[in-house]
Formats: structure tokens, sequence, C-alpha cells
């Protein structure tokens, strides 16, 4: 394979995994799918918490186990803890070789668990456990394995740090990627593939050349002196708005994380009455969301409306009289009583006017009445062109304001649903809130936690609106002081070269943040491509699917029935597209590194199960994908489908407090 491939783990002691595992997993360009299943408890997913635990020093997959978790638990399996006495302690480690067409490197950590001389609260052994540097050999030739220093460097050139979540990933995860406040998360992902780092540690740079360079000018003194320090301080203050953006962004996340967890607990209540409220709510929430995008596009609609029947409506009774009018010069002529172009044909027609001159005594006479006929049919057909048009814009305007009147309607019912819903809310919200209501009192807790948190949360949105608008108003300031500083500047030519200087480097760093905004437009379309792309290959169903990445990193669904809601999607969809979207940026990072997903159809349905199935053969061809499965994913029909490109295929046996690893 041109792609970089794993060509094999050895877990040594860990966790489940006792003794010397080797776990070979090469694969071709034709069969690049690895299959290993497991039950639950078995260690499919410690497979991948080796490998991130390996390369980067931390497990990505923790198991929540009551008040413990798997973080907590020690990293030696116990078997070889079991040997340990008070302060003693045991290792193990983890290697992994990567390679295109063999085994070039070799990455190895190894890992310590020390048995510490107190016990915990229930009188069991303590634990604690410490990690090694990550160490590399390389192949030269044959099996002439060689030690190689800076190992890290070399794996920023295979997968580093800030990417490897988008090739290694816990499928079930995934179905929260797109919940509350996930454009904020798309955003980051796009940004994490793009490679704009160094782009933007140029532009810091240059800023603060160009700063460097501009405090030179404060030793001159005088006006220049002073409007230096103006804008400085313009600048020190725009610094201090973007980093209290940057901080009001985490505290919205996180928050919002917390109120996603709330909302969980309260879906999990004991109390029937509990779980229906709260899915009520969910449901009304996803609604809600949808209604507020249609009230803005009413809102949009009417203002279209009224902006096109708006200067009709306003001129209706001037274009009516000016209609009337234009009828009674119709009705007259030229204006003059009695004269109209019928009259006047038949004089011309007799060659004599009705004063009795011959038009053969009288050129003159005859040349009159000719000119007076041509200005009536001239006039005539310009005041009834005019008529009809000014008709034509009344009868348009009377559909025109039909239509407003319409479009109003819609904003009003629309603003009728959200007020009734939101009511409704408001009472769910009451409702957990009284104890003597429900039987679950934790539940009224939480509801009161939620109430706090969501007040937050609308209190920190607020003022994120208010920092943009001063940010935008700050930016403004700053231009304004830059010019009469440089206008001051100007005045001396001694000072020419500072200037010169100061405006090279101002404009680089125009010239860098557009570049960055191209690149970042480019790989924002071309996630959309391949996410749209993806989700078409693996989604279940009989039709095809449009999507958007819009300007906002928000992700649009389309199908032949119009926009769907990301709340309304199915949970397995959401996986699909959280797969989809995973695979789209994998595919455009630039590094040709394997992908292992944990769990990849945990959340989805037996029939759409295997409809996926028949899709996974095209997912990410030319790539390694090493799928960690439980026994109910990997039922029959799913291998069957896709067995004609699985290269290695492998059964966790859990037995006795240790995963033996079974090839297929």
């Amino acid at each position: 394979m041109e792609q970089m491939q794993i060509f094999e783990i050895i877990l040594n002691n860990y966790r489940q995994y006792g003794g010397e595992n080797i776990i070979p997993l090469e694969t071709t360009e034709k069969e690049n799918i690895n299959i290993i299943e497991g039950q639950n408890g078995a260690g499919k997913s410690n497979i991948l918490n080796a490998i991130t635990l390996c390369f980067y020093g931390q497990e990505v997959h923790i198991d929540s186990r009551g008040d413990e978790t798997l973080e907590s638990d020690p990293y030696v399996t116990k078997r070889k803890l079991d040997e340990l006495g008070p302060g003693e302690s045991t290792e193990g480690y983890i290697e992994i070789k990567l390679g295109r067409e063999d085994p070039k490197y070799a990455f190895r950590r190894s890992f310590t668990t020390v048995r510490n001389k107190g016990n915990d609260n229930d009188g069991e052994p303590n634990y604690s456990n410490s990690i090694g540097e990550l160490k590399l050999r390389q192949r030269f030739g044959g099996n002439d394995w060689a030690p190689i220093s800076n190992p890290e460097n070399v794996l920023r050139e295979i997968l580093p740090s800030h990417v490897y979540e988008y090739f290694l990933f816990d499928g079930e995860q995934l179905d929260e990627f797109f919940s509350e406040g996930y454009s904020n998360r798309v955003k980051d992902a796009v940004l994490d593939i793009s490679h704009v780092e160094l782009l933007n540690n140029g532009v810091k740079h240059l800023d603060e050349v160009r700063r460097e360079y501009e405090r030179k000018s404060s030793k001159l003194g005088g006006d220049v002196s002073k409007l230096q320090s103006k804008k400085e301080s313009a600048e020190d203050e725009l610094t201090r708005l973007k980093e209290r953006r940057d901080k009001l962004t985490e505290e919205i996340s996180t928050a919002k994380e917390k109120l996603r967890g709330v909302n969980n607990d309260l879906s999990a209540s004991g109390d029937d009455a509990v779980r229906e409220m709260q899915e009520r709510r969910t449901f009304l929430e996803e609604k809600l969301e949808q209604k507020d995008e249609d009230l803005i596009k009413a809102k949009r609609k009417v203002g279209t409306s009224l902006a096109q029947a708006g200067g009709v409506a306003y001129n209706s009774d001037a274009l009516t009289q000016a209609i009337t009018k234009i009828k009674e010069y119709e009705s007259d002529g030229s204006g003059l009583p009695g004269l109209n172009e019928e009259l006047l044909r038949a004089i011309v027609s007799r060659k004599e006017c009705i004063c009795g001159t011959k038009f053969s005594e009288s050129a003159e006479a005859r040349e009159h009445i000719e000119e007076q006929l041509k200005n009536i049919a001239s006039n005539g057909k310009g005041a009834i062109d005019g008529r009809l048009s000014m008709e034509h814009a009344l009868n348009e305007g009377e559909n025109l304001v039909n239509k407003l009147t319409l479009d109003q309607r819609e904003v009003e019912n629309d603003r009728e649903w959200i007020d009734d819903k939101e009511a409704e809310l408001a009472n769910i919200s009451a409702k957990l809130e009284q104890r003597d209501t429900i039987d679950d009192e934790k539940a009224a807790e939480l509801e009161k936690q939620r109430k706090r948190i969501s007040k937050r949360v609308d209190e920190m949105n607020r003022e994120m609106g208010q920092i943009e608008e001063k940010i935008e108003s700050q930016e403004d300031i700053i231009k304004d002081r830059q010019k009469k500083w440089e206008e001051a500047m100007d005045k001396r030519e001694k000072n020419a070269n500072l200037v010169r200087k100061s405006r090279f480097v101002s404009d680089a760093t125009d010239t860098l943040n557009s570049i960055k905004r191209d690149i970042l437009d480019q790989v924002r379309s071309e996630t959309e491509n391949r996410l749209e792309q993806y989700y078409n290959d693996l989604i279940w169903k009989d039709e095809e699917y449009d999507i958007d990445l819009t300007d906002d990193y928000e992700v649009e669904v389309f199908n032949q029935d119009g926009r769907k809601n990301l709340g309304s999607l199915a949970a397995g969809e959401r996986q699909v597209l959280a797969l989809s979207f995973m695979a789209a940026l994998s595919k455009i990072s630039g590094f040709s590194a394997p992908i292992v997903i944990d769990t990849p159809l945990g959340r989805i349905s037996s029939d759409p199960k295997r409809r996926i199935a028949q899709n996974i053969p095209s997912y990410l061809e030319e790539t390694q994908v090493t799928f960690l499965m439980t026994d109910v994913e990997y039922s029959e029909d799913v291998r069957a489908f896709i067995a004609e490109k699985v290269a290695n295929e492998y059964h966790l046996e859990y037995k006795s407090g240790v995963t033996e690893v079974g090839r297929q």
C-alpha cells in the first residue's frame, strides 16, 4: 500500500492482555480492512487506548464504571499485579510497527504500575501508574533496526497530535459530536487539518515586528508620540477583547457540556414522568431551533415583499388619478375641443379644412393639419403606453400587497407557535422543579441546576454579542488612529523609512491573512464535498442527500423534502454523519495515516447496519481501516458483506481475567 499502515501491534501485560500479545495487521490495496471483534469487557476498546497511549501518552477511550473509570485502573494486567507486595512495581509495554510496503518504524512506550503501601477505603490494594518516554527504532534493510532520537518529530510527520482524533476514534462517542454547539467543533476540526498554524505564527510575528517599528516613533516627541501611544492603547484593548472572546467561547462550550450532562441525567431518571417530560422538552427544543430559523427566513421574505410592494402601495392614489387624467386626454385627442384624430384624418382625406381653405391653395394649411395629426398619434401612443404601464403596476402592486399580507401572516403564525412552545417548556421546567409533583427528588435539583446553567449560557451569549460589536468598533478606531499616525509621520521626510517599513509589514500581514482565508475556504469546501460523498456512500436510505457546510461551520442536510434539522436525525443517522465527517477530515488532512475506529456501528439498528455494511467496502479505499467491533455489530450479515475486503480477522476471548487474541 502507498498509504502508511500498522503492520503489527504488540501488547505486553497491558490491561487485559497478559504476557506478550502480537497482533499482525498488514493489509493490501484489495484487502484494506481489519476486524478485531470481542464482547464488551474483552479489551476491544483498549486496543485503541494502547495505540494512543503508545503514540501520545494518553488513552482516548475512558469507560465509566460507577464512580470509577478506566483512567484510574492500573495499566499492568491484573495477574502481574497479584504478584506484587506493597511498595513493589511491575512493567509492561506497547509497540507499534508502521510503514508502507514494509515495516519501517517501531514505536514503543513502556509503563509501570506500583502497588502503594496503603489500601483504598474498601481495603483493596491501591495502585498508581506512570509511563515512560516514547522510543523509536527504524529499519535499515533486512532486519537491521537502529534506535532513532527525537521520535516525536517522526511521529509528527506521520500523524501529529492535533489531528490524530480524526484517524483514531471511538465511533460510539461520535453521536455527541453533532450535539449542541457542534459548529465550534466543526470549525476547530477544519482549522486542525488546514495546516494554517504556520500562517498564524507568521501573522503573530509580523504584528510584533510592526509594533516594534512603530514604538520607535514614540521617541520623536510631539504629536507623533501621542498618536503612537493612543494607537498602541487601542491595539492593547483589541487584544484584551479578543482574549475575552476566546475565554467566553471556552466557558460557553463548558457550560453546554454540563447542560448536556444534566439533560442526560434527567433522561435516565427512574421516574417515568421525569423521563417523559425531558423527552418532550428535547423534542420541543429541536423543533424550536428549526422554527427559529423558519422565522428568520419568514422575516426576510416580509422585508423583500415590503420593498417590492411598498412603492406601488404608497403611490396608488397618485397612479389612479394619473390613469383617470390620461383617459380624459385620450377621449379629447389633443386637448382642444372637438379636435381628435378621426376629424383630422377626414380633413386630410378631403384636402380641405373645415374653415374652407383648400390644401391646393395653401401648402401651409396642409402642413399644419398633418403636423397636428402626427402629434396626436404620437402623444396618444405615449399616453396609452403610460396608462397601461400604470394599470399593470397597480394590478401587480395588488398582488404584491397580497403576498406581503401572507408573508406577514406567516411571521405571526411562527411567533405564535414559538410563544406557545416556549410556554410549554416553561411549564415543564416548573413541574420538574416541584418536588411534590414528582417522585424523583434528584430530578428537582437537576432542574434547578439546569436553569442556572441555561441562564448563565444566555448571559454569556449576550456578552459575546456585545464583545463582537466592541471588537468591530475597536478595529475601526485602530484604522483611524493608524491613518492619523501615518499622516503625522509623513510630514517629516526623515520618518519615511520607518513608515515604509511599517506599511510593508502591514501589507505582508494582510497578505498572510488573505492566504489563510483562501485556504480555510478551500478546506471547508473540500470537506463539504467529501462529507456529502461519504454520507451518501454509507447511509442506508434509498435517496440522495445534499450537504452544505456553511461559512459559520454549520452542517445542513437536505433530502427531497427539504432541510432536515440535525436534532431530528436518528442516532444512527447522526453517527453516519459523524463517521463521514471524520472520513472527510482524514482524507483531506494531507496525512497518510491508518484509521482505527472503535464501535463503528454501535448505535445503528440491525437493518440499517446491514445496509451500511454493503457500502463499507468502498469506505476509504486505499487506506488501512481497522474496525474494533462487538459481536453484535459484527453479525453474520455484516461479515458476509465485507468479507472480500477483510485482510485480518481476530476474535478476543476474555477468560479468567486475561484476554486471548485468536485469528478467525
